[in-house]
């Protein structure tokens, strides 16, 4: 069963690996569930999508900015800030102090995130509506090459004629 999660769907590794039946497609979703899962916690983005992130609030260390980085990107809407218990009201035009937000920072215009230990508080939205295409076609390239190599694992050749000679790479074995 696909993960909400998985970085390209059933049909799309299927589409991309040549010839490719139905007899494998357990094997194929736990493939991409699994490195799904593996790729997101090499990016350090437990979620990407906005649908699985919902409404996030967040506690920062202010720095004496008027910029602020939050942990997810892109950054869809901005619903609350708070330096030190004190509300910033959102910037309706370029010259009226407030908080607005580009797709990966909050900037603050007439205020500052004041130095201090867990006083700036954010509530915003953030996460794309689907993966990206370079993420996806990314995500089905490895997959894809994972499944093609899991019949020769850490094999470097195969010559066969008269007799058979398989040579493997050695490099991650330890030394004895």
């Amino acid at each position: 069963m696909p993960a909400p999660d998985d970085l390209c769907t059933l049909a799309d590794l299927k589409a991309w690996l040549p010839n490719q039946g139905n007899n494998d497609d357990v094997a194929l979703q736990n493939l991409i569930s699994n490195g799904s899962a593996q790729v997101l916690q090499y990016l350090n983005r437990p979620h990407i999508l906005a649908s699985l992130l919902g409404t996030l609030t967040e506690n920062y260390d202010g720095n004496n900015s008027d910029r602020l980085l939050p942990h997810f990107y892109p950054i869809i809407a901005v619903n609350a800030v708070t330096v030190d218990g004190t509300p910033v009201p959102p910037s309706t035009s370029p010259l009226v102090p407030g908080f607005l937000n580009d797709a990966r920072r909050i900037l603050l215009r007439g205020f500052q995130f004041c130095r201090g230990v867990q006083n700036v508080s954010v509530i915003y939205t953030a996460g794309y509506a689907s993966v990206p295409l370079d993420l996806k076609l990314a995500a089905m390239e490895l997959f894809a090459l994972a499944y093609r190599q899991r019949t020769h694992i850490g094999e470097k050749s195969n010559a066969m004629s008269s007799q058979i000679t398989l040579s493997f790479d050695m490099s991650d074995v330890p030394p004895r």
